[in-house]
């Protein structure tokens, strides 16, 4: 008898337990974005991205009930973005090197924002996030410039890891092709006007 009683209990916290959402964890791999023309002539150019973000996790998802999950990958974000940008000055013609502090022509980009989320409503909104911002120096020379992009998307189902993971990519992608554009790519190869 008492297990009669106790039956829809667990029978409802089963639904809950199916309904709540855990942490979603990605595997991160941005394609580099066009670039113009070959302007570098193979001059080194030394790289580094920074993380900037206070907080490492990449965004939320949120449940029926609105209760949200973490969306985290556990690769090094900063690198990700690194072989990207690299890739895009290689089509400029530059050569990526190991960042040195004292050399030149030098480019650093701080990854200031990457949020992703994906709320609980039908269809369910997804919006990504991502604010990159450049600081290059050549020959006693400064250069900054800041890409924005946000991505967003209406879906009748939750995105599971690799969709969470392609617009994620796709937003970083478009945002280093903003920033990496042909102005900044001049400077860095020493034709800046």
């Amino acid at each position: 008898m008492k297990l009669l009683r106790l039956l829809p209990l667990l029978v409802l916290s089963a639904l809950l337990g199916a309904c709540a959402q855990t942490t979603q964890s990605v595997r991160l791999g941005p394609e580099p974005p066009e670039t113009g023309p070959v302007l570098g002539d193979e001059r080194v150019v030394a790289l580094r991205v920074v993380d900037t973000r206070e907080n490492p996790d990449l965004g939320t998802l949120e449940n029926r009930d609105g209760d949200p999950a973490r969306v985290i990958t556990d690769q090094n974000l900063a690198y990700v973005v690194e072989l990207a940008a690299g890739e895009a000055l290689l089509g400029y013609g530059l050569r990526p090197t190991v960042w040195e502090e004292s050399y030149t022509p030098r480019l650093q980009i701080d990854i200031e924002q990457l949020e992703h989320s994906v709320d609980a409503d039908l269809p369910r909104d997804v919006a990504t996030r991502v604010t990159l911002r450049a600081r290059a120096v050549d020959n006693g020379q400064r250069y900054t410039s800041q890409a924005r992009t946000e991505l967003t998307d209406r879906r009748p189902t939750a995105p599971d890891a690799e969709a969470n993971a392609a617009y994620i990519n796709e937003a970083i992608t478009r945002a280093l092709g903003r920033l990496l554009d042909e102005e900044l790519a001049a400077f860095l190869a020493g034709q800046a006007d």
